[in-house]
């Protein structure tokens, strides 16, 4: 909120359609700090929507994609519950899912192997850690599970520690945390970092941004989750117009946070 008011003091009169102008201001005022540029950035493309009667995946680059793939999160629990949550996630429907790990190794270890026992063939498994291990737990972890097929997501805190697991392993590569600007994306396509990013709308500074960096992803040939930080229906709604806007050939999945939240705080 602190964020916000400041940058809200040097914007008033500025014309909140010409979204790369409030951009450029907000990045002069304020030095870093994207989660409080996100929220006015995504009240500018809301009232450019209405301003031109045009929906936001249109003014994104249109609807290109007509089917966005959700994941549904198993979170960290007993192994065996993992594993029975999965199996009623797929009989609603689900096909990707993201197990939460990142705790006790060789428990990680035996949740990856009791969850992806009830995977269904065809659906896709990430076991994310959120950071959780450290570089030599997550080389035990991938030595362990080698033979399984699930993606790695986010093993270690650093972008260094990530890296060399990722050296050490077959399995395919998703970054989270540490994908936090275009530059850092750069970084890890050059080092072959990550076969997936996660592309997280307020922590890059909102939809103009979130935009530019999922054109790059194009570009250079990276596949992406599409999702947020964290949020109800304006952020599932955000990450919905982006990822509708994107081709399906680099869509890998997004997430729908409202299904997670008890207050409501939109409709429609």
């Amino acid at each position: 909120r602190t964020g916000i008011a400041k940058l809200a003091h040097n914007l008033i009169g500025l014309d909140p359609t010409e979204i790369y102008s409030i951009n450029f201001k907000m990045d002069e005022f304020l030095n870093g700090h994207p989660y409080a540029k996100s929220a006015i950035d995504m009240a500018c493309w809301d009232i450019l929507g209405k301003n031109t009667k045009l929906p936001v995946y249109q003014l994104l680059g249109g609807l290109i994609n007509k089917e966005v793939k959700l994941f549904k999160v198993i979170s960290r629990r007993d192994p065996n519950e993992m594993a029975k949550n999965i199996v009623s996630y797929q009989k609603q429907g689900f096909k990707q899912f993201q197990m939460k790990v990142g705790a006790n190794v060789d428990d990680d270890i035996e949740r990856i192997f009791k969850v992806s026992e009830r995977l269904e063939k065809g659906n896709i498994l990430n076991a994310d850690a959120n950071t959780g291990w450290l570089q030599h737990e997550a080389m035990r972890v991938v030595k362990a599970v080698r033979d399984i097929d699930v993606y790695i997501e986010q093993p270690c805190k650093s972008y260094e520690e990530c890296l060399s697991v990722r050296k050490h392993t077959d399995h395919p590569f998703i970054l989270d945390e540490c994908m936090d600007s275009i530059n850092m994306l750069i970084r890890g396509y050059n080092d072959n970092a990550m076969d997936v990013v996660n592309l997280k709308i307020n922590r890059v500074g909102g939809l103009t941004k979130a935009r530019q960096f999922r054109d790059l992803c194009i570009t250079l040939g990276i596949h992406m989750t599409i999702e947020d930080s964290w949020g109800g229906e304006i952020a599932t709604s955000a990450i919905a117009h982006l990822a509708h806007s994107t081709p399906k050939a680099f869509h890998f999945q997004s997430s729908a946070f409202h299904e997670y939240t008890e207050v409501e705080i939109a409709k429609g």
